[in-house]
């Protein structure tokens, strides 16, 4: 069943480790989390799969018109 809670958690790391950490931290029921655009260029949707096996609904944020120091740690 899918949360009912309006929380989301920014998963705003570089690595894996770092995002399943935090992760383990939570509950899918409370929250859900997000995956941004660093991450996700980094890792691969494998990340995005681990989280979804924890149970959380993951909201997956890729937009690329954004804060300029984002973009850049992103496409390094």
């Amino acid at each position: 069943m899918a949360c009912q809670s309006a929380v989301i958690v920014a998963l705003d790391f570089q690595y894996r480790e770092q995002a399943l950490e935090v992760a383990d931290q939570l509950d899918p029921g409370k929250c859900r989390v997000k995956v941004g655009k660093e991450l996700f260029t980094r890792e691969g949707p494998g990340v995005v799969k681990a989280l979804h096996e924890k149970g959380f609904d993951v909201f997956l944020d890729l937009k690329f018109h954004d804060i300029p120091n984002t973009l850049a740690r992103a496409c390094s």
